[in-house]
């Protein structure tokens, strides 16, 4: 019997392709996607709270191209924490301080069994809204038309120049309120996607590509497993 061919993670997804730190969508759209620090508000004196909020409305008047903001919850992986807290214990030659590391050790292990450890992360997200660049349709598309997925090399460098002004602003006016904001690079956005479709492997796996990167290396790691 022969196998059937079941439709890949990646027919579903919007996402074209991943190419020189930016996200190229299925309707020839270029995302770049921005990961900035969080900030403790509630421990801000009140004047440094109302200095925070006038700086953000600030920016949000000043906005003229369109910004979506997303805030991610993401269960936390500590085994690496973990592992360098039991180097650093079997390093040590007090047996006092072995002990008390031992005792610390133990408790992190015990509370991420018990309950989960979940952080936040906070992304802004800039994309181009101008009519993108397509190649001529074939004799093939006129007479049997398809969905057909734009060339995205055409419009990598008009997008960067519309894209990196905004980020450099966006980098400026999120430092005046104390907050580091950078841009994902190709592997970053690849890990970003690949926890986001496949939550359950938190900790499991680090994907890493090389600097050569096509899109044939993603396929496999969204559809691993499906």
């Amino acid at each position: 019997m022969a196998k059937q061919n079941l439709p890949t993670t990646q027919s579903h997804l919007d996402i074209e392709d991943i190419r020189e730190d930016l996200v190229i969508l299925k309707n020839g759209n270029i995302a770049m996607v921005i990961e900035t620090t969080s900030l403790n508000f509630e421990l801000l004196s009140e004047d440094e709270q109302d200095a925070r909020i006038l700086s953000f409305a600030s920016l949000l008047n000043a906005l003229n191209f369109t910004l979506q903001i997303v805030i991610r919850t993401e269960r936390r992986d500590v085994n690496d924490y973990l592992d360098k807290l039991v180097s650093h214990m079997n390093a040590q030659t007090s047996p006092a301080l072995r002990r008390q590391m031992e005792i610390y050790i133990n408790f992190v292990q015990n509370l991420t069994t018990k309950a989960e450890v979940l952080k936040k992360r906070f992304f802004l997200v800039v994309s181009t809204n101008y009519p993108t660049l397509s190649s001529s349709p074939s004799i093939i598309d006129i007479f049997l038309p398809k969905p057909r997925t734009v060339d995205a090399s055409k419009n990598i460098l008009r997008a960067q120049d519309y894209l990196n002004p905004k980020r450099e602003f966006l980098v400026k006016q999120f430092k005046k309120m104390g907050i580091t904001a950078q841009q994902l690079n190709t592997n970053q956005l690849i890990q970003l996607f690949y926890d986001i479709y496949d939550p359950d492997k938190v900790g499991v796996r680090r994907v890493s590509v090389a600097d050569d990167y096509t899109k044939e290396v993603v396929e496999p790691l969204l559809t691993e497993d499906r």
